[in-house]
C-alpha cells in the first residue's frame, strides 16, 4: 500500500483514491522456469495453434471422427509439448509451414472422398483454416525474426501497426463463426457487437519506437478484453511513445477481477476466480507474459479492477522507459 500511495501522490491524484480504486502496482517477484519461459515466448504461437485445433474437432465431429484428423489432433498435441522446450521450439518453427500446407491437403483430402467438399459447413472450415494458418506462419515468422536480438527496439508504422491489429480482430471475429462482430463506429454498436477503440501516436505521428515482442503484449491484453467482457460490451486501447518511455493502456467492460486475486493474475496460468466458467483457447498465461516482459524492460505494470458500486472492467497500463543510448 506504500508503493501505491506514493504513485499516486507522484500522479498528484487524491490520496482517498487510493482506497476507492485498486490501482495496484504489479511488483511481487515472480520466477519462471525454463518451460515456462519457453512457452511465454511462444504464446502467440501456441495461441494460434488451440484455434486450428479447434477448427479440426469440428470436423472430426462432422465426419464422425476420421482417423486423420485424429492425427492431425496429434500432431498439434505434440507440438504445443514441444514448444516448451527451447530447441524442439525453434524446429517446430522452422516446419510450420510445412504443417500448415500439409494439413490442409489431408483436410480436402478427407472432405473429397467423403463427398462432402462442397457443403457449406466444411467450405466454412476450410477457409478459416486457410486464414488461421495464414496467421500461424506470420507468428512462426516474427519469433524467428526477433530471436536473434530478442531485446532490440524499433521504429513501427503506425498505420501498418493499426492494420495489423484490426487483422487480429478480423480474425477472432471469424473464429467466433458468427457468435458476434466487432465494429470500430459508436453507430454500429449493437447487442452482439464489441465497440473497440483503438489509438496509436506519438511525437511525430508516423511511427512509435518499441521492441517487436511487445506486439505480442497488445493483441494479447485485447484478445483479453474481447474473451471476459459479454458481446455488447466495449474496450479500448491506447500507445504512446513520449520522450522517457513508451506507455500502453487498455480498458475493457468486463467481469473485473477480484481484488485479492490481482497480484495472482501474473503468476503462470492463473485465471481469477471468476473467470474460470468461460470457455476460452487461450494459453492462459496472457498476463503472465506480458508481466515478464514489462520487468525484462525494466518497465511497471498497474492494474484498476472494480470495488463494490463502480462498473465492471479492468485497466492495464503498462510503461517501458526508452533505451538510454536513443
Amino acid at each position: 500500500m506504500r508503493a501505491l500511495i506514493s504513485y499516486l501522490t507522484a500522479k498528484k491524484l487524491p490520496l482517498p483514491l487510493a482506497y476507492k480504486l485498486r490501482i495496484m502496482e504489479i511488483n511481487d517477484s515472480i520466477s519462471f522456469n525454463p518451460a515456462e519461459v519457453s512457452l511465454l515466448n511462444m504464446h502467440s504461437v501456441l495461441t494460434v495453434l488451440n484455434v486450428v485445433q479447434y477448427d479440426i474437432l469440428r470436423l472430426s465431429d462432422y465426419l464422425e471422427n476420421p482417423s486423420e484428423t485424429e492425427k492431425i489432433c496429434n500432431a498439434i498435441f505434440l507440438a504445443g509439448e514441444d514448444l516448451s522446450n527451447p530447441e524442439k521450439a525453434y524446429r517446430r518453427l522452422d516446419t510450420i509451414h510445412e504443417f500448415c500446407d500439409s494439413t490442409l491437403r489431408v483436410c480436402e483430402k478427407v472432405l473429397k472422398e467423403k463427398g462432402k467438399l462442397e457443403e457449406p459447413f466444411c467450405t466454412e472450415i476450410l477457409m478459416n483454416l486457410t486464414s488461421v494458418f495464414t496467421l500461424l506462419k506470420i507468428r512462426a515468422e516474427e519469433i524467428k525474426d526477433r530471436n536473434s536480438q530478442p531485446t532490440v527496439w524499433r521504429d513501427h508504422n503506425i498505420e501498418e501497426l493499426k492494420n495489423n491489429f484490426q487483422n487480429v480482430f478480423q480474425a477472432i471475429e471469424e473464429n467466433s463463426h458468427g457468435d458476434y462482430h466487432i465494429v470500430y463506429n459508436l453507430a454500429e454498436h449493437f447487442e452482439k457487437e464489441y465497440l473497440i477503440s483503438l489509438e496509436m501516436t506519438s511525437a511525430n505521428n508516423t511511427s512509435l519506437l518499441m521492441p517487436p515482442i511487445f506486439q505480442d503484449v497488445v493483441r494479447d491484453l485485447l484478445a483479453n478484453a474481447r474473451k471476459y467482457s459479454a458481446p455488447g460490451g466495449s474496450f479500448t486501447a491506447g500507445l504512446h511513445q513520449g520522450k522517457d518511455e513508451l506507455h500502453l493502456v487498455v480498458e475493457d467492460s468486463g467481469a473485473g477481477i477480484p481484488v485479492d486475486e490481482i497480484n495472482k493474475v501474473v503468476e503462470f496460468g492463473y485465471r481469477a476466480s471468476n473467470s474460470k466458467s468461460r470457455s476460452t483457447r487461450g494459453g492462459g498465461f496472457g498476463l503472465s507474459k506480458a508481466y515478464y516482459l514489462t520487468k525484462s524492460f525494466g518497465g511497471n505494470m498497474f492494474i484498476d479492477s472494480p470495488v463494490t458500486g463502480r462498473t465492471n472492467g479492468t485497466k492495464i497500463s503498462i510503461s517501458l522507459p526508452l533505451p538510454q543510448q536513443l
